[in-house]
């Protein structure tokens, strides 16, 4: 399955342009993307989010109110992954509209039970899943691979095997100065959610 693009709106829309649970939805996949920045358990496990307009909304795990009797859920999102800035994938998310009386609202996506395997998480902020996605997408357009340098490629990364190097020498540079340390955690997860 290629990537999609990380920089199209219609594949990865921003919360307040995503269809409403009383709406039909859209014949293509679709795929909200937030970070995390807060987890506000309470009754529901819950974590709010900020899209990529930075707007910040909600999300809810209905499914696991019957938890709230124990207490808060919160091992539930350690279990997943789910930590501080870190991003979701939401396929085909749905803006819950907000009740009649709340005035200015913006509602927030709602995760049932049956969704709950389909949501993904990415080990690294959002800013930096766009640009790492949008990179691996270009690659694999131009069918492009790492050239190495001026010795030639002589080793791929063992975490990602995406990124390409030319000695040994070149591996730790990349690694701890070129930010690969980062991005090979972020590659590995989006290869693995569209594979």
């Amino acid at each position: 399955m290629p990537l999609p693009d990380f920089t199209s709106p219609s594949i990865f829309p921003s919360f307040t342009s995503l269809p409403l649970t009383t709406a039909t939805s859209p014949p293509d996949e679709y795929y909200l993307i937030g970070q995390i920045t807060e987890n506000m358990t309470l009754t529901k496990p819950t974590l709010i989010l900020i899209d990529r307009t930075s707007a910040s909304f909600a999300l809810v795990y209905e499914s696991r109110s019957e938890a709230a009797a124990e207490g808060p859920d919160t091992r539930f999102f350690a279990q997943l992954g789910f930590k501080r800035g870190s991003t979701l994938v939401i396929p085909n998310a749905k803006r819950t509209p907000p009740k009649e009386q709340q005035n200015g609202g913006q509602g927030f996506v709602a995760v049932q039970r049956e969704q709950e395997a389909s949501v993904r998480v990415i080990p690294g902020g959002l800013e930096r899943v766009v640009r790492v996605g949008a990179w691996l997408r270009e690659r694999e357009e131009s069918g492009r691979e790492e050239s190495g340098g001026e010795g030639g490629l002589v080793m791929k990364c063992t975490g990602c095997g995406e990124v390409g190097y030319c000695s040994k020498e070149c591996q730790v540079k990349g690694w701890n100065e070129g930010g690969h340390k980062a991005d090979c955690k972020i590659i590995k997860a989006i290869r693995a959610i569209w594979s």
